[in-house]
């Protein structure tokens, strides 16, 4: 009986190994594809990293800010899409102060396909640190309405994250009209659990990849 117990668990786990395993080959398998064939290109895509300079955003006991997790995963983010072939433009590429308003002026001055901000955040002082948590997205014109959902609940969904919502929001990075502009705030600082997500790099880049697939993924849905 003891030698059969091995064997039949095997039997009994390895369907499901098996599956996993095809999927996760299908998925890389679409990755590439997509890679190869630039299905991006011409697609100008503006990433704005939320704060930076001395406006740190949220800040951890330890010290880390979320300036530089914006940053951090913005620029992977920028590197995944333009191995799609999309033209990327960032707000800024180090860790300085900029305006709210030279944020606005910068989208508008490009007219990108597509503006995303990225961001992380805090609980309130009314909400239990350790129970908020999730990804959350924010629109304001109603061209923007799709993209947020959409960002929302691909990443939710591939990472297995909290959601948080999808909401309207009159923010000055959803307020530009000159195309589609969405917040995504990814994570909670004030929740220890998912602190230590957002400060993995190996999930950063994992993240970075996923958001990339969602843009992919929504701009090939619209085309429909």
């Amino acid at each position: 009986m003891l030698l059969l117990c091995p064997i039949s668990l095997l039997l009994f786990v390895s369907p499901t190994l098996a599956q996993q395993q095809y999927e996760a080959n299908v998925a890389q398998a679409s990755v590439i594809k997509a890679k190869s064939q630039k299905s991006l290109s011409g697609v100008k895509i503006v990433i704005n990293p939320g704060h930076g300079g001395e406006e740190t955003g949220a800040v951890d006991p330890t010290g880390y800010f979320a300036s530089y997790a914006n940053l951090k995963v913005s620029k992977l983010l920028a590197a995944e899409l333009r191995k799609y072939g999309a033209i990327v433009v960032m707000t800024r590429d180090n860790d300085k102060y900029l305006s709210l308003s030279a944020r606005q002026e910068i989208i508008n001055q490009e007219q990108p396909t597509i503006a995303v901000t990225i961001h992380y955040t805090f609980a309130e002082d009314y909400e239990d640190a350790e129970q908020t948590k999730g990804i959350r997205a924010f629109w304001y014109h109603p061209q923007s309405k799709s993209l947020a959902v959409f960002i929302h609940n691909y990443l939710t969904r591939k990472l297995g994250r909290a959601e948080g919502g999808v909401f309207w929001n009159n923010l000055a990075l959803t307020r530009p009209e000159v195309a589609p502009s969405v917040v995504l705030e990814l994570g909670f600082f004030s929740n220890p659990e998912e602190f230590e997500w957002i400060t993995n790099n190996k999930e950063q880049t994992k993240l970075a990849s996923t958001l990339a697939l969602s843009i992919v993924e929504w701009f090939k849905n619209a085309k429909k």
